[in-house]
């Protein structure tokens, strides 16, 4: 998979609405075009990190207009989740192959 995962993690938690926002307004080494993971982005960090600050973490994926998806970085359980509610972000960005 073609993805930076970011190596600071926004320790507060956030809805989704002010996750989306952190995410574009990013800058980490003059790298300014960081988002959300998508759910199966999200699924790929599970699989091949551990180092997390909680364990809720947002995805770009809605699940319907008011949801989205999120995933258990402890457990690996994915599940939608009000988009007020309070999770972790951890931002990523796309990057080309060489």
């Amino acid at each position: 998979m073609n993805l930076e995962i970011s190596d600071t993690q926004y320790v507060k938690l956030l809805n989704w609405y002010d996750a989306m926002m952190y995410c574009q307004l990013l800058d980490v080494d003059g790298k300014n075009d960081w988002r959300l993971p998508t759910k199966e982005e999200l699924d790929y960090i599970y699989h091949s990190q551990n180092h997390f600050v909680g364990s809720l973490y947002w995805s770009s994926t809605e699940y319907d207009g008011g949801s989205s998806w999120i995933q258990n970085l402890s457990s690996g359980n994915q599940n939608d989740n009000y988009k007020g509610a309070s999770h972790y972000v951890r931002p990523v960005r796309t990057i080309e192959p060489s």
